[in-house]
């Protein structure tokens, strides 16, 4: 059995930016669902984004680069691709959550 980080809900504004797949800059406002310390859950104008892609998030002041993992109806989860870095700017306890793993179930779908 494997942990992953327990999902805090937080509606917390932010700003999405990077390149779509046709290569073209974006930047959206839209809202967090809920945060761990190194991933989000999001929601806005973001259909267009791709799983895979790394995009700038802004929250606050603060900002960093996220893998998305998974893209679905103006959603879209990401996870911190620079370690150590927390932009949400409210301190969060780390919590860990047991899960069963699948083995033919890919590391970017847990």
């Amino acid at each position: 059995m494997r942990q992953r980080e327990q999902r805090i809900p937080m509606r917390l504004a932010v700003r999405v930016w990077g390149m779509d797949c046709t290569g073209k800059l974006f930047s959206v406002d839209a809202i967090t669902i809920d945060v761990t310390p190194v991933s989000a859950c999001i929601e806005g104008d973001l259909q267009f984004i791709q799983r895979g892609a790394v995009v700038g998030v802004e929250c606050g002041r603060s900002r960093s680069r996220f893998r998305v993992a998974w893209s679905q109806n103006g959603r879209i989860g990401i996870h911190c691709v620079e370690r150590g870095k927390y932009i949400w700017g409210i301190p969060l306890e780390r919590r860990m959550e047991p899960i069963a793993v699948d083995l033919q179930q890919s590391l970017f779908e847990l």
